[in-house]
């Protein structure tokens, strides 16, 4: 079922899957709220382990305040917070040693699995009512979408 725009808002000539994408991401922020509340964790610090866990240990304190856009200054409280909090770790690059990447603890990742578990289990189960071709379609819109919000972001 398509999601139509809300009716306060003026029609534009998107498709209906861009408003359905966009009502997907206000309620992505409502669960990431209700997610940080559970941990207690501000929401700039579950942002910020949001962007750390996805990097695959690729991103240092300098590139994630970037993507937060905090300070480099506010972005050390952040990782000094979650550091002490055993949430993350400061790792030196292998390839770069003046280089310092960011990874989540093991224990905050089982934290936030078990979080997120009966969210993901419901995600999981909603592609039961797909066939492979329609799943397909639907990850390769996905993977476009995101590939689009990467693009804004960076012409910034």
């Amino acid at each position: 079922m398509a999601i139509p725009p809300p009716d306060s808002t003026p029609r534009r000539s998107h498709e209906p899957e861009t408003w359905a994408l966009r009502v997907l991401g206000a309620a992505e922020a409502e669960a990431s709220g209700a997610l940080a509340r559970r941990m207690r964790m501000h929401p700039t610090e579950l942002s910020a382990m949001s962007h750390v866990a996805a990097s695959d240990g690729h991103l240092g304190p300098r590139e994630l305040s970037t993507r937060l856009g905090i300070t480099p200054a506010a972005m050390t409280d952040v990782v000094d917070r979650l550091e002490a909090a055993g949430h993350l770790l400061r790792e030196r690059d292998t390839s770069d040693r003046r280089r310092v990447r960011l990874v989540p603890t093991e224990s905050a990742s089982t934290q936030v699995r078990g979080q997120l578990r009966g969210l993901l289990d419901r995600l999981d189960a909603i592609t039961a009512d797909f066939t492979p071709a329609e799943r397909d379609a639907i990850h390769r819109y996905l993977q476009a979408a995101a590939e689009a919000y990467h693009r804004f972001a960076e012409d910034d």
